[in-house]
C-alpha cells in the first residue's frame, strides 16, 4: 500500500467528537469486565465459604457479626415463633409472581432471633386471599444458608406493613426497623434460607449473590466492538486517495 496515495480529510470537530464517543465506548467495555470480575471474585467467596464445614450457631458468640458469617451453611437449635410469620410480596421466580414465607426463628440458648426464609410460594388467585402457613411446632433443628435480605421490592415507607391477622403481616421489603417495631424481637442483620426446606409446597431461591458474569463478558464484547467500528468509520471518512492526474 503507498501511503502517498492518500491524503487526511480530518477536521477539528469530528475529531473531538469521535475521541468522546471511542472514549466512551472503550470505558464502558472496561467497566464491564471490571463488573464481571467484580462478580466472580463474589463467587469465588461464595463458594469458598459454602465449602467450609457448617457453623453452629448456637456456638457463635457473636451472632450479629453479619461479614464473617453471610454465605456459610448454618445449623442452629430453636423455635419456630408460629404467631409473627411475614410474608414477603413481590418475589419472582422463573418470570412467575409470587411471595416468601418467612418465620423468626428464637436461637435457644441466646437473646437473638434470626429470620428463616421457608421458600417460595406463586401468587395466590387474589390479593385479598390470606395465605395459609403452616405451624411448626416443638424445638427444630435445622440448617440453610446465611443471606443478606432480598434487595427486590419497592419501601413504601408506613404502607410497607400490611397486617393480615395476628399471626401473619405483609411486607413490601425487608426493613430491618420496620422489622423490629413490627415483631418487638432482637432480631440478625441477616436471614436464613432453610435448605432442605421443611414445607413441601414451597420452593427453595437461594442463589448466588452476584451470578451472570457472562452477561457482563458479552456486554463488554459490545463496547469494544462498537469501538472498532467506529474506528474504522472514522478512518475511512477521514483518510481518502489522492486523484491522481496523467
Amino acid at each position: 500500500m503507498n501511503f502517498k496515495n492518500y491524503q487526511s480529510n480530518f477536521q477539528l470537530i469530528p475529531i473531538l467528537a469521535f475521541i468522546i464517543v471511542f472514549s466512551c465506548f472503550v470505558s464502558a467495555g472496561f467497566w464491564q469486565l471490571d463488573r464481571a470480575n467484580q462478580k466472580n471474585t463474589l463467587n469465588s467467596s461464595y463458594t469458598l465459604r459454602q465449602a467450609k464445614e457448617l457453623i453452629n450457631l448456637n456456638q457463635v458468640n457473636e451472632l450479629n457479626k453479619k461479614e464473617s458469617l453471610l454465605w456459610r451453611r448454618a445449623i442452629v437449635s430453636g423455635d419456630f415463633l408460629n404467631e409473627q410469620n411475614i410474608i414477603l410480596d413481590n418475589q419472582i421466580f422463573k418470570h412467575t409472581a409470587g411471595f416468601n414465607v418467612i418465620t423468626p426463628f428464637s436461637i435457644q440458648g441466646s437473646e437473638y432471633t434470626v429470620l428463616i426464609n421457608r421458600g417460595w410460594q406463586a401468587n395466590l388467585i387474589s390479593r385479598d386471599l390470606v395465605p395459609l402457613v403452616d405451624i411448626i411446632d416443638n424445638m427444630q433443628n435445622i440448617q440453610g444458608h446465611i443471606s443478606n435480605f432480598p434487595v427486590s421490592g419497592i419501601n413504601l415507607g408506613s404502607q410497607n406493613v400490611e397486617v393480615f391477622n395476628s399471626s401473619l403481616s405483609r411486607l413490601q421489603r425487608l426493613d430491618l426497623s420496620d422489622l423490629k417495631s413490627l415483631l418487638g424481637l432482637k432480631l440478625l442483620p441477616y436471614m436464613i434460607y432453610l435448605d432442605p426446606l421443611i414445607d413441601r409446597n414451597y420452593v427453595n431461591t437461594f442463589k448466588l449473590p452476584a451470578p451472570d458474569s457472562e452477561k457482563n463478558y458479552g456486554y463488554a464484547f459490545q463496547w469494544f466492538a462498537f469501538a472498532i467500528a467506529l474506528l474504522i468509520i472514522f478512518l475511512s471518512l477521514g483518510i481518502k486517495k489522492k486523484n491522481v492526474t496523467k
